[in-house]
């Protein structure tokens, strides 16, 4: 072996040592938690202890009268005070629904503390609809979901400033993107198994079905890696990042209908009157939650279709309309049989 041929040789060594070392930098360096510069999301936070709130004020009318007006101020923050906060619900939730909402308070305000309408510990009205299910999850829907994946991470919230940084909030851009992180409801640390922070709502219910298929790892990824094209400048990266979010996200929808269906189905074989109740106001909400993402999968045609196989309330709902549910929601977001069985 000539001289040239062992310095091309040790020229190849090195130059693949130096690929490891940069790639395990690389790998190092990746992140796993949400922690950037100038972040603040203290409004979407707030909001999401005020849902909270008023979820458990509903169900203590099991026990005590609960007013249209106490969730109403509730709804509204009139105080300006809730959770440190002067923000609200009412004023973020999709305009279509703020009625339905507020006529659930009127509901709950004429059946709260009487045990005629109380099953197994929940309150009911008298057709079987869960009231703090429909105005829980209904606001899933109505306010964080739509908020997050057509509001802030919408074109209109999207196209704004990236070069003028506010201390504490970021870019406009940076900070639009932040706030639809805060909308999910996920800890900074959320994928790590020693997370800290409250798990809310959505991040909760993403993981509720992470045995069967992990949605909560791509959706909190994507944040992150889209947080970081942000700060790169890096639009058709974030872009492709937004896309990621709202497809997972709107299987997480999905898959959680199916959950309450396949608990519904169960509910009906076992005569559980109760339990199905419960379970079908979940899976009748959950499915109303599709309308609010501007670029969902499921077509208009289909969500009427799921409405119509739900019905309005429970009775209406067979065993056959129910396995129609879960047929149509695999047909339209790919899931196996296997995968629906177990969801």
């Amino acid at each position: 072996m000539n001289f040239n041929s062992i310095i091309k040789r040790a020229s190849i060594a090195l130059l693949a040592v130096s690929l490891y070392s940069c790639n395990g930098e690389e790998m190092d360096t990746v992140k796993t938690t949400y922690d950037f510069e100038n972040v603040s999301y203290s409004g979407q936070t707030a909001r999401i202890q005020m849902l909270d709130s008023l979820s458990k004020t509903i169900k203590a009318g099991t026990l005590i009268n609960v007013t249209a007006d106490q969730l109403s101020s509730i709804y509204e923050n009139t105080s300006g005070e809730l959770f440190g906060s002067s923000k609200d619900l009412k004023s973020k939730t999709f305009p279509g629904a703020v009625a339905a909402i507020e006529e659930q308070f009127d509901i709950v305000e004429a059946i709260s503390g009487d045990e005629q309408y109380v099953i197994g510990g929940r309150l009911y009205n008298a057709e079987g609809v869960e009231p703090a299910q429909i105005v829980e999850k209904g606001l899933m829907g109505s306010v964080l979901y739509y908020q997050a994946v057509t509001v802030y991470l919408g074109e209109e919230k999207m196209d704004v400033d990236n070069e003028t940084v506010e201390e504490g909030k970021g870019t406009a851009m940076q900070h639009h993107w932040d706030e639809a992180f805060g909308y999910f409801g996920a800890p900074t640390d959320f994928l790590n198994e020693s997370t800290e922070g409250t798990v809310w709502f959505w991040a909760k219910y993403a993981n509720g079905r992470k045995d069967v298929m992990d949605f909560s790892t791509p959706i909190f990824n994507a944040f992150i890696a889209g947080r970081q094209a942000i700060n790169d400048k890096d639009y058709e990266e974030r872009d492709r990042q937004i896309a990621i979010i709202k497809e997972n996200w709107e299987k997480v929808i999905a898959a959680t209908t199916i959950h309450y269906v396949n608990a519904s189905i169960a509910d009906i074989a076992a005569e559980d009157m109760g339990a199905f109740y419960h379970h079908w106001s979940e899976a009748k909400a959950f499915a109303d939650a599709f309308l609010y993402n501007i670029d969902r999968k499921i077509s208009t045609e289909e969500m009427d279709q799921l409405a119509t196989l739900l019905g309005d309330v429970p009775a209406d709902a067979t065993t056959e309309d129910l396995q129609a549910v879960n047929t149509l929601l695999q047909e339209v977001f790919g899931f196996t049989a296997d995968e629906v069985a177990q969801f």
